[in-house]
């Protein structure tokens, strides 16, 4: 099966493309960019062609993946060369126009999917994440290609959800204009209100931190894609004059001092939302909750050798945790300290850390025998000596050149660096020295 990826070489087209090329299909992506086009073609091993008629043409599925403005003329181009009993799909975020115009412009055996994948190109994989499928009545009910394609995402575990366009561009009207409309307007007050955000944050409450951290995320985004959401959709207009006149409502009672006008405004909204504002207040404060109890485990590593994940990259920053200033995390690695920004990265937990080191770095050892004598069992030893040490039993020794009366036990003591090996030494046979234990002979990498 060939599937065609239309505007394939960037964001959620190139992500579509990686993701199905590891399940076996065979990609073909385009892209007005001719050099990031080949350079995508090496990447993942796909195949890039400068011309969205021809890759149309041998596409089974057609995925038209280019940004909102330009979807249904990119659409009014292909459709007409998608073939019969194949399939033409969309992966905007509105659905009403590109709907209209897959039917109107595609044969009419062809099989319409107009889809939302509500993720971004970030997410690793399908699992647990919504994609909202748009399709006209008589490809859901009847053509065999919808089913096909709706198995294969609930085999990745994905949500699938079933709507009409027109249901859709009303809901994600709220979910995703609204949103957006409201926290980038508080964005826009801030800067004019001139608040220097970094200061603020000092005098913050956690909910006051949560919206910043929510509006950072939102204009920190690309502005051109959350402009054609506002500005395509066909119901933003109502939702937008609804969401003003609600504005400006409350800031005549405010102006007024109308304290009980103000009460009852929060009371029938609270109303409104029934159980949703108890399973509000329970979930923010749960978020709130997780942002101070991160900064409470990286304080308590402080002077610990720690892994810290990068939430973008995935990289593995590892180190002695020295110090944290502000935002900011003081890494000592091998001599050279490194800064991190918090919010970049997340403390790896002791056992994920010690895999990583397991699986990642050359491992070196010390191995030492040790005279017990023979009553000592070594389980218990080596139980005692685990909670201070990575370290193993590798022999356990009577007989031939061992006195009488005593068993030797030899173990091996592991460390990432060398200068930490040859500490641990030195503590391991103080420790051994208190329990009753002799130094036989000893060897290390």
């Amino acid at each position: 099966m060939i599937i065609s990826i239309i505007g394939g070489t960037d964001g959620l087209g190139k992500w579509f493309a990686r993701f199905l090329r590891n399940k076996g299909f065979d990609i073909v992506v385009t892209g007005r960019d001719i050099v990031k086009g080949k350079n995508v073609e090496k990447e993942l091993d796909v195949k890039f062609i400068n011309n969205n008629i021809e890759a149309t043409k041998i596409g089974d599925i057609v995925i038209v993946a280019v940004p909102i403005n330009i979807t249904e003329r990119v659409i009014k181009e292909v459709a007409p060369h998608v073939r019969g009993n194949c399939v033409l799909m969309d992966i905007t975020s509105i659905k009403e126009i590109p709907s209209k115009a897959m039917e109107k412009y595609t044969k009419n055996n062809v099989c319409v999917i107009p889809t939302h994948p509500m993720f971004g190109p970030s997410t690793p994989s399908l699992k647990r994440q919504v994609v909202i499928l748009t399709p006209p009545k008589k490809h859901y009910l009847s053509n065999p290609w919808f089913n096909k394609i709706k198995d294969f995402l609930e085999k990745e575990e994905a949500r699938v959800v079933i709507m009409p366009p027109e249901e859709h561009d009303k809901i994600m009207g709220v979910i995703q204009g609204l949103t957006h409309y409201a926290y980038i307007s508080l964005g826009t007050t801030l800067k004019e209100l001139n608040v220097d955000i970094r200061e603020s944050r000092k005098y913050a409450s956690p909910i006051y931190e949560l919206m910043i951290n929510i509006i950072a995320r939102i204009i920190g985004q690309n502005p051109y894609l959350y402009g054609d959401i506002q500005m395509h959709n066909p119901q933003i207009s109502h939702i937008h004059e609804t969401f003003i006149r609600e504005c400006t409502k409350i800031k005549n009672i405010v102006d007024k001092k109308d304290r009980e006008g103000f009460a009852n405004i929060m009371k029938e909204a609270a109303k409104h939302f029934g159980s949703e504002t108890l399973r509000g207040m329970r979930y923010s404060n749960k978020a709130v909750g997780a942002i101070i109890e991160e900064i409470e485990k990286l304080e308590k590593s402080i002077g610990k050798e720690v892994g810290l994940r990068h939430v973008d990259s995935n990289n593995i920053h590892y180190g002695i945790l020295k110090d944290i200033i502000d935002d900011y995390i003081i890494l000592d690695k091998n001599g050279k300290e490194v800064k991190i920004n918090i919010a970049n990265i997340s403390l790896m937990e002791e056992k994920e850390f010690n895999q990583w080191k397991r699986d990642n770095l050359k491992r070196l050892f010390y191995d030492v025998s040790i005279l017990f004598k023979k009553e000592v069992n070594p389980d218990i030893i080596l139980k005692l000596l685990k909670a201070i040490y990575d370290i193993e039993i590798l022999d356990i020794y009577e007989g031939d050149n061992i006195e009488e009366g005593f068993k030797s036990i030899t173990f091996r003591i592991y460390s990432y660096n060398r200068e930490d090996l040859n500490n641990l030494k030195k503590s391991f046979l103080e420790v051994i020295k208190n329990i009753g234990g002799i130094e036989r002979y000893n060897y290390s990498t």
